[in-house]
């Protein structure tokens, strides 16, 4: 019977937990869509590396919605089953709290393992590529990609417009603003052409115009006429630099002693932990009776969710700056949310007070058999 309730749970389970990720996982990817599409409409990207930009981005994300794709699953399944009262008769067949993790306990170790890999080498990884990517398409924008009739932002932040375009494919009547700290940068000319190499990357070239430098409200500007004139894109210095932390090898972490080094081994292995806490904590929190509101759990949930995602963005910024000590970390804020998890257990389910009261309970149950066999013995 226990086997049949195990495989039950399992498959309702793992129905909910394919469903709510692959919807979550839609709805972030089309966020990312959008914002990709909208720099490749501005010129800042080349559409042939929307794909693997988006490739990348889900991997990235899986880090985020495998623990709140499994926490929302079991809130859902466990809380409707207490709504239709399918718990009441699961717990009737003598089927305990502590129990219901049995079909759970191995299928969540084995997607912490798997979470954890990702968190640790596979995410880095597609982080890297995602920004080595970015960095190839901008030094490969060609021309094309300055559509007439339009501003366009480009690479350096600069804004430019141009009415036309040749036959020789030069932008005419070209106009740029670029901002310097407290000075504008305006240019104006009558053609300008995209140019690249190896060395310099991608040049925007004016030819014929002229070039004002000043501040915004002043009358003295800087007026420089010139028959040619160059304006970086982007350049391999934009692809030689420094690589930040979230994107090195988890082995180059641990070679390094500093504290943002050792912030983000702990960041990257928390994804696991988390998932573990999590589904600890989900079937407590599901806990309710067939007249309270189906949804009452999953907020609460998703409301205990972001409390422990922010608490860890908190340590690991704490522990960044030194405020934490270094052993510390981040997992006092895993433990915190395992100790709010045992309450919780043993609030619902009152799991403790029956293991303590066991011994008790079995020592009352012998008395009573010895009492009731002796007043037999008598008659």
């Amino acid at each position: 019977m226990r086997k049949i309730i195990n495989q039950y749970l399992f498959r309702e389970v793992a129905q909910a937990w394919l469903g709510v990720t692959l919807i979550l996982l839609a709805i972030l990817v089309t966020n990312q869509f959008a914002k990709i599409l909208g720099d490749a409409a501005s010129g800042n990207l080349s559409g042939g590396v929307i794909a693997e930009l988006l490739l990348y981005s889900s991997v990235e994300y899986l880090t985020i919605l495998l623990p709140l794709s499994t926490f929302l699953a079991i809130l859902l399944v466990f809380g409707r089953l207490y709504k239709d009262s399918e718990m009441a008769a699961i717990m009737a067949s003598g089927v305990g709290p502590l129990s219901l993790y049995r079909p759970l306990l191995i299928p969540t170790l084995l997607l912490a393992f798997v979470l954890g890999l990702i968190s640790t080498y596979l995410a880095p990884d597609a982080r890297k590529n995602m920004d080595l990517s970015r960095q190839n398409a901008m030094l490969n924008l060609g021309i094309d990609f300055l559509e007439p009739g339009r501003f366009v932002t480009l690479n350096n932040g600069s804004v430019m417009y141009s009415e036309d375009r040749s036959e020789d494919d030069k932008l005419t009547n070209v106009f740029v603003q670029q901002e310097l700290r407290n000075n504008v940068n305006v240019i104006v000319s009558e053609t300008a052409e995209i140019l690249s190499s190896k060395s310099t990357g991608n040049v925007l070239v004016f030819y014929n115009g002229y070039q004002y430098e000043g501040t915004p409200g002043d009358l003295d500007f800087r007026i420089l006429e010139f028959s040619e004139h160059q304006l970086p894109l982007s350049s391999k210095a934009d692809q030689n630099k420094k690589i930040d932390l979230s994107s090195e090898p988890f082995r180059t972490l641990f070679e390094k002693n500093s504290l943002e080094a050792k912030a983000e081994v702990q960041w990257r292995i928390s994804p696991a932990i988390a998932l573990i806490i999590l589904v600890f904590m989900a079937i407590p929190l599901s806990k309710s009776s067939p007249r309270d509101s189906r949804y009452t759990g999953l907020i609460l949930g998703i409301l205990i969710y972001m409390i422990y995602v922010n608490c860890l963005g908190v340590a690991r910024v704490w522990l960044e700056q030194g405020v934490t000590p270094e052993i510390y970390g981040l997992w006092w804020i895993h433990l915190i949310a395992l100790m709010v998890g045992i309450v919780m257990l043993s609030i619902n389910y009152r799991v403790f007070e029956r293991v303590f009261s066991g011994g008790k309970r079995s020592e009352e149950r012998r008395v009573g058999k010895e009492c009731r066999s002796r007043w037999s013995a008598d008659h």
